[in-house]
């Protein structure tokens, strides 16, 4: 069983070399915050984050402050635009995530997420 571990962490490292070797590395180099440490190849990982809808930025900005108590403190107390801005949340969302009633991270992630099962019950009633 030892052995077959091996084996596969050494497939899963292989396969990552190839992808790396064919493209650009893609690296998270955001702590830390802002600026992380200048590894290359972090555009590359904001370029990606910033092409995806507005509720999975909204999940990396949490996941974020899973992270980094900075962040975290910059998102649940201070809910600083600055940092909504850098994730390009529209005013919309800003000023929805400012509204939430909510002191700690988890409350916070489980207002978006009961807003966000809400909405699309909502959209599932009106499609019927």
């Amino acid at each position: 069983m030892k052995t077959r571990l091996v084996s596969l962490a050494a497939t899963r490292t292989t396969s990552v070399e190839r992808t790396t070797a064919q493209s650009n590395p893609v690296v998270m180099d955001v702590l830390p915050w802002p600026n992380g440490y200048g590894f290359t190849g972090h555009d590359t990982w904001w370029h990606h984050v910033l092409s995806q809808s507005e509720r999975e930025r909204l999940d990396n900005l949490i996941g974020l402050a899973l992270l980094d108590t900075k962040v975290c403190e910059r998102l649940v107390t201070q809910r600083d635009s600055s940092l909504f801005s850098t994730f390009d949340l529209s005013d919309r969302t800003q000023d929805w995530l400012k509204s939430i009633q909510a002191t700690t991270l988890k409350e916070l992630a489980q207002a978006i997420v009961g807003q966000t099962k809400a909405a699309s019950a909502a959209a599932l009633s009106e499609a019927a």
